[in-house]
């Protein structure tokens, strides 16, 4: 496992995330996920920490006689969600200091903790040209070791093609949940074709544009040699005021039709430096009602 980013700093802030997201989410964790099966026979699946308003008759006193601890029960026929972490990990993630996918990564084992802690499902899944490695839907506090390997071997390399690599996934998966979508989503035209699968498969959507200080303010200026981290390909041009602006405003005009398109869609979008501390962007991204469970 990456020591680096996984350490037990970043372990700590991820049990704190969890407490915030049960006050938060008090109620609304898994176990208030209700079944449509009414009939189904109440098979034991899991604990949780008791929480003030939980029913008195779910409480597990024989944890209780050994630990001290107030635990409640949780059933298989209450039903949990579905979270798809889907990281983009093409050539330009590698981009930055620190990279966005290092960032992408943090943040998508910040979000994957707090739904496991929740007893959801997770699973994850990085994507370049195409769909690339995944991790299964796994479920249950004990598998967040497992995500956090599987994050910490991913690395940045290759093309980008978002749309056509979320249309895939949105085709071969046949639960959909909650997809939370991470990417810079550039220098891949037609992204949006992917969204639109997910949702057109009823995946509720979360799109987290990670971008580093340089995508969003070039410093430099003079003769510059500019080269493509996915392609090789170079392009040396001067560097001056007006060669800023224009990026500028295409960048601009770029962050508005992606603002756009997600609020015609349906999908909650959250833009995001890798200055910004990433535990700070979970809790603003909570606050704002980006929710870990399934809309009413």
């Amino acid at each position: 496992m990456d020591r680096a980013l996984f350490d037990r700093e970043f372990l700590a802030k991820l049990e704190h995330l969890s407490l915030v997201a049960r006050r938060l989410y008090r109620g609304e964790t898994r176990g208030s996920h209700g079944s449509p099966l009414r009939g189904a026979s109440p098979d034991f699946a899991d604990h949780r920490d008791y929480q003030p308003g939980d029913d008195f008759r779910t409480i597990d006193w024989n944890i209780f006689a050994r630990l001290n601890r107030l635990f409640v029960k949780l059933f298989a026929e209450e039903e949990d969600l579905g979270v798809h972490l889907l990281v983009d990990a093409s050539g330009s993630m590698g981009f930055g200091t620190p990279p966005k996918l290092d960032y992408a990564r943090r943040l998508a084992a910040a979000l994957g903790y707090i739904a496991l802690h929740s007893l959801d499902r997770v699973g994850a899944t990085t994507f370049a040209a195409g769909l690339g490695g995944s991790l299964s839907p796994r479920r249950g506090r004990g598998q967040a070791f497992h995500l956090l390997e599987y994050l910490s071997r991913v690395t940045a390399e290759g093309g980008t093609g978002v749309g056509a690599a979320l249309q895939d996934y949105a085709l071969r998966t046949r639960s959909p949940g909650l997809a939370i979508v991470i990417s810079d989503l550039l220098g891949s035209p037609g992204w949006q074709r992917g969204i639109a699968a997910l949702r057109y498969r009823r995946f509720d959507v979360v799109l987290v544009q990670v971008l580093d200080q340089e995508d969003i303010s070039p410093a430099g200026s003079g003769p510059s040699r500019l080269v493509d981290r996915e392609t090789g390909r170079t392009l040396r041009l001067t560097v001056d005021e007006p060669v800023l602006a224009a990026y500028r405003e295409r960048l601009s005009a770029f962050h508005g039709s992606v603002e756009d398109f997600c609020l015609r869609s349906g999908v909650e979008y959250l833009r995001a430096g890798t200055l910004v501390p990433f535990e700070d962007l979970v809790l603003r991204y909570l606050r704002q009602g980006a929710h870990l469970h399934a809309r009413k």
